[in-house]
This record gives C-alpha cells, structure tokens and sequence, in this order.
C-alpha cells in the first residue's frame, strides 16, 4: 500500500510539474509614418478624392492642351497626383464647384507650369469648365528646349 501511495504521488507530481504552459508576450508597436500613409490613403475621404479628380482628369486635360499647344510642340500631362484641390463648394442643390491647381508636366515629370482650373459639375453628369487660368510658368530643362514653340 505504502508503494502504491508513493507512485501514485510521484505520476501527479511529475505531471503537475511537467506540463507545458505556453504564454507568449504581445508586443505592440507604433505605426511608421509610411503605415500611417498608406492608411490615410486608404480613408474614404482619399479615394473620394481621388474618384473625383479621375473623372474630372479629361475636362481639364482638354483646356491644358488648349493652352499650351500654341507654346509647346509636346503637349503636356496631367495626372491625378499633380491635380490640388483649392475648394470645393455647393452652389445650390447638387450643383458643384471645384477649384484646382493643375502642374502639368513633359517628359518624366519635368513640371512645365501652374494652372488654376474651376469646373462646375451637376446632377446629371454635367461638367462645365468655368475658368482657366495660368498662373506660373516653369523654365524647361536643356534637353526639352527642343519643343517650345515661343515663350510661355
């Protein structure tokens, strides 16, 4: 009886002591600033953003080909990324008016100017350019001298 007792107390003393307890220690770290980036980028407020300076990219593509084709052989590009938004505000009911800078660029993005754009949209898909106007112009470097037609 005594060895049975004593076994018996030597397997629960085994298997008390001899259990694995896994704990692991959580560790949180703060976000870098390109984490923090890329969350703003995704925010629904950015991509609004950026849905509405894509469908409007045509409209003020059009008046910066109107403008520069008199002083540039190459026509210059815009892109979502060179288009800021100055205001944005409702006239009445679901019309809208935008203002923007625009930096259209030649080549791989030689900036050729600033343009300040103010498109008026509507409830049914309308959109109407209100105003063009340049404001800057930037000096091209020496291997795009070859495309201005006269001085901007």
């Amino acid at each position: 009886m005594k060895k049975i007792m004593s076994f018996i107390f030597f397997i629960t003393f085994i298997t008390t002591f001899t259990i694995p307890c896994y704990a692991s220690e959580i560790t949180v770290k703060p976000r870098t600033e390109i984490e923090q980036s890329k969350a703003s980028e995704n925010s629904k407020e950015a991509i609004y953003k950026d849905m509405v300076i894509s469908l409007l990219i045509p409209y003020m593509q059009q008046e910066i080909n109107n403008y520069y084709k008199e002083y540039l052989s190459e026509l210059p590009i815009i892109f979502p990324y060179s288009v800021d938004i100055v205001s944005v505000k409702r006239d009445s009911g679901y019309l809208i008016q935008l203002e923007v800078i625009v930096h259209p660029f030649v080549g791989p993005v030689n900036i050729v100017g600033d343009d300040r754009i103010i498109i008026e949209t509507g409830a049914f898909g309308s959109v109407k350019v209100k105003k063009f106007e340049h404001i800057k112009s930037y000096p091209l470097p020496w291997n795009w001298q070859h495309i201005i037609k006269k001085p901007y």
